[in-house]
């Protein structure tokens, strides 16, 4: 069990999510701390999505505490949960298909006004300059890449405090996983915590300070990425040691 701490943004201890009853996680413990770029790694049904919905409200979830800077996010609607400053970038994006690139981001900062508007819109067009360059192409005809960008642009426009990200390589070639994780450095140096969910280990404990291994709905490995790295059981399971 994880003791509360000051530092701590998000704390989550002895989480349980179920889809009906079949149980994908079984009672874990994590902390992400103010600033702190986290990973949760394993293989392909190890609970890694489920994790997420279950902090943001979108699956079945028990826990003894899910708390955001001091406030306890158990039976709160997800809206809400977004408006306290998480923000959840799906896997598989779920973007408006129809919706051109201007219009996707635009929906993520509609609680901005005037100029404040403007100048995150102008912030993540600095960050994905494909996105400025295809400001007016709609959605569904961007490439796997250039949606994975869209949904991480929209929610960085609501100005979140802690970043949620499920998945953020699936499908992409390696170049444009290049292009993404090399926004999430950048935002990361720029001080924005961060929980990645991600089957790409090598890409996941580079980005991150800390990690955490699940497998089969549980944790079971915790620490720096460094020392998760070393361990002889993931270079074997994930890094083909």
């Amino acid at each position: 069990m994880v003791a509360s701490s000051p530092a701590d943004m998000l704390l989550v201890r002895n989480l349980h999510v179920s889809y009906r009853t079949a149980e994908a996680v079984h009672g874990i413990d994590l902390r992400v701390r103010a600033g702190e770029a986290v990973a949760v790694v394993g293989s392909n049904g190890a609970g890694k999505s489920s994790t997420l919905r279950g902090i943001m409200g979108l699956a079945s979830a028990l826990a003894d505490e899910i708390s955001f800077q001091g406030g306890d996010l158990r039976r709160m609607p997800t809206y809400r949960i977004a408006r306290l400053g998480l923000g959840f970038v799906p896997e598989g994006r779920e973007l408006f298909p129809g919706l051109n690139v201007a219009e996707e981001l635009l929906l993520g900062g509609r609680l901005l006004r005037g100029p404040q508007r403007r100048q995150k819109l102008d912030e993540v067009f600095a960050l994905f300059p494909r996105l400025a360059e295809r400001r007016k192409q709609i959605c569904r005809t961007l490439s796997g890449g250039e949606q994975q960008m869209l949904a991480l642009g929209r929610v960085l426009m609501s100005s979140p405090r802690l970043l949620l990200l499920d998945e953020p390589s699936l499908g992409l070639s390696p170049l444009l996983q290049d292009a993404v994780f090399g926004a999430l450095r950048h935002l990361r140096d720029g001080g924005l915590a961060m929980l990645l969910v991600e089957q790409n280990v090598h890409r996941a404990l580079a980005l991150c300070e800390r990690a955490y291994v699940l497998e089969l709905g549980l944790i079971t490995r915790a620490g720096p990425s460094g020392d998760v790295r070393a361990d002889p059981q993931v270079q074997k399971a994930y890094l083909g040691g």
